[in-house]
This record gives C-alpha cells, structure tokens and sequence, in this order.
C-alpha cells in the first residue's frame, strides 16, 4: 500500500483530490505501485473474484472510475492503472508509432500485475489499447467494453491538434484551469453540475502539475496526432479479425470521436453489441453512471 508522504508535492496534491473523487464513491485509497522497466505505474486495486482491467483514456487517471469501482468490486477484483504521463504514474511520453507502443506497455502490465486472461473496460486511448490487445494477444482477453474509443477515425479535436505548433503547444499543455473547465463541460460532459464535478475538475487539474507533464503531453501528443488528426487508425480487416464479445458505449454528443466511430465499430466486428447513450458526450459514465453501470456488469455477467 502507498502512502501520500513518499510523494513528491504535485504527487501528494494528486493522491489528495484522487482520494477525494474515490471518496465521493465511498471508497477509500486501496493502490500501489509496479515497476514496468523503464516507468513506474500506481493503479488501484480493489475487491475479490474475476479480475477486471479498467483503462482509462488520455487525461487524470484511474479514479474517473470511482462509480465503476464501487460497483463492480463488490463482485470483482478491479484493477484500473494511471497509465504513463497521468495520475500519479510516471511523466514517460508515448512514442510513435502509437499502436506498437501501447501494445508493449499492455503486455508488461498484464505480466506485472499477473493477468494471464481478464475482461477489460476501456475508455478513449484506453479502449483503444485494449481493441490493440484484443488484435493481437487475443487469448489474453475475456470480453471487451470500448467506451467512445480512439483509434477509428481521422477525427480530433483542433485544441490537440493544436499542440504541435510550437506556441500554442506550449500554452496548451500548460496547467490551466480555466481552460480544463471549458473543456470538461464542452468535451466531456452534458451535466457539469453533477454531485462529485468540482472533486472531477480538481483531480484532472492536479494531474498536470506534475514535474515534466507538459513536456510530456506534447511529446505524446505529437506521437497521437498530426494537424490531419488521429495517425493511428484501425484497418476494416484489423476490426473484422477481433473475435473477442464486445459491448460498445458510446455518447451520443461526443464532440472527440463522433458517434460515427462507433456505428463504424459495429459494423465490423463480428461480435459487439453497440448502445448509444443520450444526452452524454466523451465520458458518458460521468453523465449517466447508473445506466453505464448496468450495462457492463449486464455484460460481464452474461454468458
């Protein structure tokens, strides 16, 4: 178990408002740490039985997952990483090519944490990690539940795309309040004003003071996308050849990958069941975490 005075200052700022947002869920702080080589990754850990993986895409960390979590773990081992660049892992940028990378960091953490086969939830990058797994290393995967994921479309948003241009790449990725507020309720949510946001908002913030994450972000960015958007998108036939029962989420407002990413992911895997959710944009189980919830243990429960 880790505790908060083995942290640097932004680290120890982060393990705060982290425990605040697993706190609004009635969890307290169950995580430590693993050595993948060449970083260090801190994940969170909670409950006995199946285990299930829960990735997290390109922004704060493991503990968006608090409603998940307290839900899941009272039938499963949860496991859910910061992955590189976030929460309170280590500022180690992600490389180009983009899919190659991932897949080498998945498989360390699935040695490391000693996952020879588990259900996997993932979110944006996170879900896209987890469709890479799924092509790759099938026999390693249970089932699947991609939350509005990257990796299927040239789409992005112009903010990100932004991030190379050497100016505004540096205010970008620059610790801003003001402007992860208007993209949390532009980007990621309907209803800003729901009972945890302002612990939400404060952990996302807190995520970006840590020492090196701006140079770090734009790095990873500039491996993610180019001005044209993303630069690595699955083929028709990479998608045809996952066989693994997929549950597809997606919102239906998402302004980061349109919803067309997702009718595009139906169409081509062989066994996936799609649900639009309404009146939800890029995170969805921030909006609706009931009806997300009940879709995936509906999912994992089911044979």
């Amino acid at each position: 178990m880790m505790h908060s005075e083995e942290l640097t200052e932004p680290g120890r700022q982060i393990f705060l408002s982290m425990s605040k947002l697993l706190d609004a869920a009635g969890l307290d702080y169950q995580g430590r740490f693993i050595d993948l080589g060449d970083r260090r990754v801190h994940y969170l850990d909670y409950g006995e039985g199946p285990p299930v993986l829960m990735l997290h895409g390109g922004g704060a960390g493991s503990a968006i997952w608090f409603k998940q979590i307290e839900v899941l773990s009272k039938t499963r081992r949860v496991i859910a990483p910061d992955h590189p660049v976030f929460g309170l892992s280590s500022q180690d940028a992600y490389k180009a090519p983009l899919l190659p990378y991932l897949l080498s960091y998945m498989v360390r953490l699935f040695d490391e944490l000693g996952l020879s086969r588990v259900d996997v939830v993932g979110l944006s990058m996170g879900a896209q990690a987890a469709l890479a797994m799924a092509l790759e290393h099938p026999d390693r995967l249970g089932k699947l539940i991609v939350i509005d994921s990257a990796g299927l479309g040239r789409d992005f948003p112009l903010v990100f795309k932004l991030a190379n241009v050497p100016f505004f790449g540096r205010l970008i990725v620059k610790p801003n309040r003001w402007g992860q507020d208007n993209y949390f309720k532009t980007m990621e949510v309907v209803d800003s004003d729901f009972a945890a946001a302002s612990a939400y908002k404060q952990y996302a913030y807190d995520v970006t003071l840590s020492d090196g994450h701006g140079r770090a972000m734009r790095s990873s960015l500039a491996a993610i996308t180019s001005f044209k958007g993303q630069k690595s998108i699955f083929t028709d036939e990479e998608l045809a050849s996952i066989t693994a029962p997929t549950l597809a989420i997606w919102g239906a407002e998402d302004r980061v990958f349109p919803v067309e990413h997702g009718y595009r992911l139906a169409h081509l895997l062989p066994n996936v069941s799609l649900h639009i959710i309404e009146d939800a944009r890029h995170v969805p189980f921030l909006d609706h975490p009931n009806m997300v919830n009940e879709l995936i243990t509906g999912f994992l429960n089911s044979h």
